[in-house]
């Protein structure tokens, strides 16, 4: 691994959501203060939103940590739970026990807890993630909480599509009780060589320049200065240069890189010219591959279990209670991996797992999936699928 050749002490470019590598640059600095006096000043709902893969999931971690402990914070990662479930979700958190009529009871068990909580001069918190992706009656069930006497906060964290179910609730006569809007922009080419100093520095690399100079508009070229994608495409040319034997990632190592990734430059990637482009979600990628629907097929020693389409986002794989796909064994950790499913392509990270994960027969850490890979998780099997879309007509 590319840790000992550069002597570092932790992995620079993991696509785990991690406190400790948050960047605070110029525009994410301003947005988390924001978020945080939100916290201590009022109840309502407050809107997150950036384009996929810009660190929307990190900064609620980030807040989360820093809260826990000082006031209750529920933390909702599965946008496609019913309204009823998501009540249930978080009167679990809460350490509630949800009574047996459930529906507007468990809205009112909420209501008075965080009223009792209140009294005690604490806040609640609840932040939802994904929440672009949640149905009309999960976001509804939330803002009838968010503008509830006594309600609590609530951080809805999703792509521009937010914006417009947020508007056609309120349409519908449904307040939406809305603080205001947070927008989380992609970095610029000087943020990427803080992005890259910073993440860097918390690694362990004692201040020392593993990227040349000149590859930092490289890195801008084929990422449009998007978190993630910097993350993808930086930890890939690290472990070239260690094959290479080279101290330091250069040009010939990101081309190298890019050709592994099978990427186009970036402004290629974006809506062709002459389409009508939403300010909103302007360099929101398009597909370059056909048009496939990416799916994982899931199989228990062997039998099947289920086959599940996989939409642009992060799933997280394990057998704990806040999983998006839920394994149910003793050789699956609690957040065992995550598919970060883009336009263009679906990638497979280990969370750090007990037992790890194989693709195809090896011991892998990131890998960039193509049809038929085979990930074994214990005694259950992931099969990746490109299912073709019928063409319309």
């Amino acid at each position: 691994m590319y840790t000992d050749w550069f002597k570092l002490k932790k992995l620079p470019f993991r696509l785990r959501p991690d406190p400790e590598f948050l960047f605070l640059h110029s525009e994410a600095g301003p947005v988390l203060e924001a978020l945080r006096a939100a916290v201590t000043s009022g109840h309502g709902t407050l809107c997150l939103i950036g384009e996929p893969g810009t660190g929307k999931t990190t900064l609620l971690h980030a807040l989360a940590r820093e809260r826990q402990g000082a006031m209750p914070v529920a933390r909702v990662q599965q946008p496609l739970l019913t309204a009823t479930e998501l009540l249930d979700t978080l009167c679990e958190q809460f350490g509630l026990s949800p009574p047996a009529t459930g529906g507007s009871d468990q809205a009112a068990r909420i209501l008075k807890f965080v009223a009792e909580e209140a009294a005690q001069g604490r806040s609640v918190l609840v932040l939802v993630d994904e929440a672009h992706r949640t149905s009309a009656a999960m976001l509804r069930a939330l803002l009838q909480l968010a503008t509830r006497p006594g309600a609590p906060l609530i951080v809805l964290a999703g792509e521009a599509e937010l914006s417009k179910s947020l508007a056609a609730l309120e349409a519908q006569g449904q307040p939406a009780g809305l603080l205001g809007t947070l927008r989380l922009p992609r970095l610029n080419p000087v943020q990427i060589a803080g992005y890259l100093d910073y993440r860097l520095g918390v690694a362990g690399n004692n201040g020392r320049a593993l990227f040349e100079p000149d590859t930092l508009l490289e890195i801008m070229r084929y990422t449009g200065g998007t978190p993630q994608l910097v993350n993808v495409l930086c930890d890939s040319a690290l472990n070239y240069a260690e094959a290479h034997s080279m101290q330091r990632v250069g040009i010939p190592e990101i081309r190298d890189a890019v050709q592994e990734l099978k990427w186009v430059e970036y402004a290629a990637r974006v809506a062709p010219s002459g389409q009508s482009a939403d300010p909103a979600s302007s360099g929101s990628l398009r597909t370059l591959r056909p048009a496939v629907t990416p799916e994982l097929e899931v199989l228990h020693s062997g039998r099947p279990l289920s086959r599940l389409k996989l939409k642009p986002g992060r799933l997280v794989v394990g057998r704990g209670e806040d999983a998006g796909l839920r394994l149910e064994s003793q050789f699956v950790s609690r957040q065992h991996c995550q598919l970060i499913t883009t336009a263009e392509q679906t990638f497979i990270e280990d969370l750090g797992s007990t037992n790890g994960i194989l693709v195809n027969g090896r011991r892998r850490r990131m890998h960039r999936l193509v049809p038929d890979d085979k990930i074994v998780i214990g005694d259950h099997t992931l099969i990746y699928h490109e299912t073709p879309q019928a063409r319309p007509g």
